[in-house]
């Protein structure tokens, strides 16, 4: 371990103080907030008229993205017919142009094509609910090393905000 001192400890970090970086905090809880989930939708609705092209883009839009699941409205159903048989096209250029296979299945639904603007996606309607006991202990133990109080209180209020807010 290079850089470390006895006990496995940072150089000039003594026994007594267990103060954890903020950076190693946040990068501990994103999995847990759900962050990387709505990161990798917007930038598929950032890339989504690249993708398709604006005759499709004016006609079928992105609404949401679960698992790999990519819900998509269309303006009519001969338009949905059309989208069917590009697919696999679609799924292709849009994982090649996000850098990973974010995508692997599209459902299209005949529905209100609303354009999203370059900087503002569609907000996702979200239900909250009481965090669990075992919640609020992960919060705690995830926050407990912050000496700073105010931004201890402010990181535990974003990670419960998050945790009591789950996607429909």
């Amino acid at each position: 371990m290079t850089g470390r001192g006895p006990g496995g400890r940072r150089k000039g970090q003594s026994k007594k103080d267990p103060a954890l970086k903020v950076d190693s905090i946040l990068a501990a809880s994103f999995p847990n907030l759900g962050i990387a989930a709505k990161l990798k939708e917007y930038k598929l609705l950032k890339a989504w008229k690249e993708c398709v092209g604006p005759n499709i883009a004016k006609r079928a839009a992105p609404t949401r993205l679960i698992g790999g699941t990519l819900y998509c409205a269309v303006s009519s159903s001969p338009w949905m017919t059309e989208l069917n048989y590009q697919k696999r096209e679609i799924i292709e250029r849009l994982n090649r142009t996000l850098g990973e296979s974010a995508v692997k299945e599209i459902i299209l639904r005949v529905g209100e094509v609303v354009q999203a603007g370059p900087l503002a996606p569609p907000p996702l309607p979200s239900i909250k609910r009481e965090l669990t006991g075992d919640e609020m202990e992960k919060i705690e133990e995830a926050t407990k090393g912050i000496k700073d109080k105010k931004l201890q209180d402010i990181l535990k209020r974003i990670m419960e905000k998050a945790r009591g807010e789950e996607s429909d």
